[in-house]
């Protein structure tokens, strides 16, 4: 455990990467999501009150998408940049794969803590005082604190952990490594599809929300072992 805290002290060094910039891009998708709303109802006269108009606004994944692929990205980073840093200070391979894991929680509950702030705040004021919604959407649970703290938890470590594994990959098998996953992950997604396929109308009508739950939970523990197991093999760059 000692050595894994060192990793996340080591880690959460750049605390611009972590804290700083994930909130910058929930801002600026923010400001694009009050400037479209504002637009809309300006072009069609819709107001906040109009039937129908909240069940619309709410349909905007704009926050929870805009942030995703910066943190792939720095998942990758987390695994890539330091690693070989972790590796001259004398870390373990196990200690720095249960560090980086550890520092992908820690930071993905801080997200998930902050955005529940702000629905607190976009409820307090009437949803910014001209009915824009930007928490309060259907992705994060329509105004349900509890499924936006899950979502926004389990979602950031996801993609956390999904590009740990890619940087992971690299470092162990070079370019082609990430190729390797990419090819591997889209034929068993298309397989599944496949085997799926004669009933998909009745899972998607029995489809409960939970079940993203267990997708998720299952994807950061195939990534976070795959990680772990490229890093025993990889070599220091």
């Amino acid at each position: 455990m000692s050595r894994a805290t060192a990793v996340v002290r080591l880690q959460l060094v750049r605390r611009t990467t972590w804290f700083l910039v994930p909130l910058a891009i929930m801002l600026v998708a923010g400001v694009a999501t009050v400037i479209i709303q504002l637009a809309i109802q300006r072009a069609t006269g819709m107001s906040p009150s109009s039937p129908g108009y909240a069940d619309s606004a709410r349909n905007n994944p704009a926050l929870a998408w805009s942030v995703s692929g910066y943190l792939v990205a720095t998942g990758v980073a987390s695994i890539s940049s330091v690693f070989p840093v972790a590796s001259s200070l004398g870390t373990t391979r196990r200690g720095f794969a249960a560090g980086t894991f550890l520092t992908h929680a820690l930071v993905s509950a801080y997200l998930a803590v902050v955005a529940a702030a702000m629905l607190g705040l976009e409820l307090l004021t009437g949803h910014w005082f001209v009915g824009i919604y930007v928490f309060d959407t259907a992705i994060l649970g329509a105004g349900n604190v509890v499924v936006l703290l899950l979502v926004m938890f389990l979602g950031s470590l996801t993609a956390f952990t999904v590009g740990a594994v890619f940087g992971g990959v690299w470092l162990r098998f070079g370019p082609r490594g990430p190729l390797g996953v990419a090819v591997v992950a889209v034929l068993v997604l298309a397989g599944l599809l496949l085997a799926l396929a004669p009933s998909l109308a009745d899972i998607a009508a029995a489809f409960e929300f939970w079940w993203l739950a267990v997708v998720g939970v299952a994807l950061v523990l195939v990534a976070a072992g795959g990680t772990s197991l490229s890093l025993r093999g990889a070599s220091v760059r």
